[in-house]
């Protein structure tokens, strides 16, 4: 009884040749890295398909993807049986075969090997265009408000800075010389008026001095004083 070996051959895309052979009973399709058939493409989604192997074939499912599943050019929305020779397409550019090889699992084995039969395999399709991924789409951008500067305030002239002066340096006037006006000094001039004084008390006071004596002075003196010239006197 043949028994049929399912793989997915990359037409196009990010491995274009790359062949993954279907070994699991659940295999997932992503952009994501943990998947098992890992496609590096910003327009897979991070988990986009899955592949379901069962007994009576191969089943593949779309998980929600962005941009879509499609099978030989029509997009699925629901588990969809696969065929030998389907043309299964993620996305835009992501473009996959499926392909078999079928072995009697009867047959005599030589040297270890089975010999394999080929399978029933519809002619394969033209080779697809070379991948050319699309470049993300730009984010729109938002308009940013201009900035419009404020209008600029007049600058006002600097105020120089007066230092203050200092008063320029006036020398004291001389004194003036004192004029002379032929006159004494007041000072000699208060003493020879002191001494004048002092000199008419000593003659007022002699006066009267020689006033009492004569008044007082005996008769024979005033004959002596006159040498007895005076009426009265004795004549020797």
């Amino acid at each position: 009884m043949p028994i049929q070996n399912y793989h997915l051959t990359f037409r196009s895309g990010p491995n274009p040749g790359k062949v993954y052979p279907l070994e699991k009973q659940e295999l997932f399709i992503g952009r994501d890295l943990s998947n098992d058939i890992p496609v590096p493409d910003p327009e897979i989604s991070r988990r986009h398909a899955r592949l379901l192997l069962q007994p009576d074939g191969v089943f593949i499912e779309d998980l929600g993807s962005t941009n879509g599943t499609f099978i030989n050019g029509m997009r699925i929305s629901s588990p969809q049986a696969l065929h030998v020779g389907d043309v299964i397409t993620l996305a835009e550019n992501i473009v996959m075969l499926l392909e078999a090889d079928a072995y009697d699992a009867d047959a005599t084995v030589v040297g270890g090997q089975a010999y394999t039969v080929a399978a029933n395999v519809q002619p394969p399709t033209p080779p697809q265009p070379a991948y050319q991924p699309k470049p993300p789409q730009p984010a729109p951008q938002q308009a940013v408000p201009q900035y419009t500067p404020p209008p600029a305030q007049p600058v006002q002239p600097a105020q120089q800075y007066a230092a203050p002066q200092k008063p320029a340096y006036v020398p004291p006037a001389p004194a003036p010389a004192p004029v002379y006006s032929g006159q004494a000094p007041a000072a000699p001039k208060k003493r020879m008026a002191t001494w004048l004084i002092v000199l008419l008390i000593v003659l007022a006071v002699s006066c009267v001095i020689i006033a009492l004596i004569l008044t007082f002075m005996p008769a024979s003196w005033w004959c002596a004083l006159t040498f007895n010239q005076l009426p009265g006197c004795p004549i020797y």
